[in-house]
């Protein structure tokens, strides 16, 4: 058999033996394990059914730390890594896998690489976080990306003029972003189906007990939702209603209006369940929101009390304080990593 007929021999599954994809993971610190794992177990699986190696991946660091070899993830696991940047040059497939801290995340060389990568038209994959990091090197300009539901504030604030999708993963070029967890599976799914065929990814799917892949356009379907839901379907609308003003935040009477119940009948309902007001839930929500950007960005307190609804800085300064026992400037100066 010649080296072309090899090239073009099926397997089983029906899968080409193509040429290998070469990919490079890029982990930041505060990475998210989970979408790293998915995305890692994916393709090994897509290796083991083919009979043969179709994705050589290496698991590369963001910085040059010549003391470590080992990148932390959000929940201190280390993971070892084969290479920093310089590894990355020759890659077909880049993932950026990225979450806590990664707002307000500086690195020149990693811009510089993923420019030259979309320059050459190679894919870049963004995981939980990573389209921060992929707005931050002017990528995704006229763009639209998705990343995990919780940040999409601070990223609208950082970010104006792009538009954020709520779907599981976004497609946009060769570049793709999704919301973390589980979204990362089904957006490794689909470029397996972009290079092998819907087949040959369905039959990786099965390998994950999956009744069906879920297409990009879907919704994300926050599992917090769904069990204050299961406690009252009023509260659980109520509370999405809320994350999803936290900048201009809605009146109780318009928010109940707006639900389908009474303003009395919502007073009641949170009582019950979370032992507090509609108004404190909504004012509490909104100085989390605030102190997650605190911890994560370099913006103003003004600007940040501006993104989560409150008329003046001084009343924001008064609520915060209240919450959490210190002042916003107090709060950044212990607990900001960007000092």
């Amino acid at each position: 058999m010649t080296e072309a007929n090899k090239m073009t021999q099926k397997t089983e599954l029906g899968v080409l033996k193509t040429k290998i994809v070469n990919v490079s993971f890029i982990l930041l610190p505060g990475f998210a394990l989970t979408s790293f794992s998915l995305a890692i177990e994916a393709l090994s699986v897509a290796n083991l059914l083919n009979g043969a190696e179709i994705y050589q991946y290496q698991i590369c660091r963001a910085e040059s730390v010549e003391a470590s070899n080992t990148v932390k993830s959000s929940n201190n696991v280390p993971i070892e890594t084969s290479g920093d940047l310089s590894s990355c040059l020759d890659s077909d497939l880049i993932f950026i896998c990225g979450y806590l801290k990664v707002a307000d995340y500086s690195n020149l060389p990693l811009f510089t690489l993923l420019r030259t990568m979309a320059h050459k038209k190679g894919r870049i994959a963004a995981l939980s976080c990573g389209s921060f990091i992929l707005a931050k090197a002017g990528l995704l300009q006229d763009k639209s990306c998705t990343l995990v539901p919780e940040y999409c504030n601070t990223f609208t604030e950082l970010y104006p003029d792009i538009s954020l999708q709520e779907n599981l993963y976004t497609v946009t070029g060769n570049l793709l972003t999704s919301a973390g967890g589980t979204a990362t599976l089904d957006m490794l799914l689909y470029l397996i189906g972009q290079d092998h065929g819907r087949d040959f990814a369905h039959h990786v799917s099965q390998q994950f007990l999956l009744d069906r892949i879920r297409s990009s356009e879907e919704i994300q379907t926050s599992r917090r939702y769904l069990t204050l839901r299961m406690k009252s379907p009023c509260l659980g609308a109520a509370v999405e209603l809320m994350e999803k003003h936290i900048g201009a935040p809605y009146p109780i009477a318009t928010l109940a209006n707006r639900i389908g119940t009474t303003q009395r009948n919502l007073e009641t309902v949170f009582q019950k369940y979370e032992k507090t007001s509609p108004g404190r839930y909504y004012l509490q929500l909104r100085l989390l929101h605030a102190k997650k950007m605190i911890e994560e960005t370099h913006l103003s307190f003004s600007n940040i009390a501006q993104a989560t609804g409150f008329s003046s800085q001084s009343h924001f300064s008064k609520c915060f304080r209240e919450q959490f026992c210190h002042s916003p400037s107090q709060f950044r100066q212990v607990n900001s990593s960007f000092k």
